[in-house]
């Protein structure tokens, strides 16, 4: 899924949108301004044969619109679009214009995080029933320099759930609420320690070990949820999971000071967007 021959994927695998909710990986839905029809399998292998049919195609259709002026601009908008479209069928419009502008928010703060660290970005692409991505040209050098990338998404989705809810309190408008705490369900999840999952990119600065965890928490989420995007998260990470070389072997470990600031930030924003939100699902089971 790269982007150019030296692009990577996003950190934010992020935002997969699993099926039984948006993001939902609970059984019960994030309230949602309306109801949301869950996704049959029939319907997955639909989206599976798109999606395999668009990944054949992609390659010629990244070329003709790189080829148009601003055509990184407007491959981002129609698949901002498309995404739109697809979250309107489950939830109604204004919630998809909604929680897609929350996910461009989550994808900008890794973009920034790049842009800070040196690391050059591409824009972001958003695809239907999965989530989105940005790509990055080159990669983190060090752990830190991921640990921060990966950080940006999450937090900066943080701050974006934190306006809806505000949003939410002051109008007493449900489908803020909604919005908020699909935004903090999303950013909790994508903190899940294993990789490719922002979580697991931040976990490498402090401690690998975390990734087992991750995997044993996203095999719970599975059974509990079966939603068929954590079986492709699961394939990409276990890869990288039970690699004994490869770049995580490659680079330094940081210092101990360094690691425990990491585990604190990691640790402190899991904390803040599991209290919020329970405070947001209890306001919304109010209304």
């Amino acid at each position: 899924m790269k982007q150019d021959q030296d692009a990577e994927p996003a950190l934010a695998t992020a935002e997969p949108a699993l099926a039984t909710a948006e993001p939902a990986l609970a059984t019960a839905e994030p309230a949602r301004p309306s109801s949301a029809a869950r996704a049959t399998p029939r319907g997955f292998g639909a989206i599976v044969a798109l999606l395999a049919f668009a990944l054949m195609k992609g390659k010629s259709v990244l070329l003709l619109l790189k080829a148009l002026p601003a055509g990184k601009f407007l491959l981002t908008s129609l698949s901002m679009l498309a995404m739109v479209w697809f979250e309107a069928q489950r939830s109604g419009i204004w919630f998809g214009v909604g929680f897609v502008l929350m996910i461009l928010v989550h994808e900008l703060g890794h973009g920034y995080a790049m842009k800070k660290r040196g690391v050059v970005a591409g824009w972001p692409i958003f695809i239907p029933f999965f989530g989105a991505m940005i790509a990055m040209k080159g990669g983190p050098n060090d752990r830190d320099t991921e640990a921060e990338i990966a950080y940006g998404g999450p937090l900066a989705g943080t701050a974006v759930s934190l306006v809806a809810a505000g949003l939410g309190l002051a109008f007493d408008s449900r489908l803020f609420l909604a919005l908020a705490y699909t935004g903090f369900f999303l950013n909790l999840f994508n903190l899940t320690p294993i990789s490719p999952l922002d979580g697991g990119r931040v976990a490498q600065a402090f401690s690998r070990r975390a990734w087992w965890l991750g995997l044993v928490v996203l095999a719970g989420i599975f059974f509990w949820t079966h939603s068929p995007q954590l079986l492709l998260i699961a394939v990409l990470a276990l890869p990288r999971l039970f690699a004994k070389g490869g770049v995580d072997a490659e680079r330094d470990a940081l210092e101990p000071a360094q690691q425990q600031a990491w585990a604190v930030r990691y640790f402190g924003l899991a904390a803040f967007l599991g209290t919020a939100l329970y405070f947001s699902g209890s306001l919304l089971g109010r209304m």
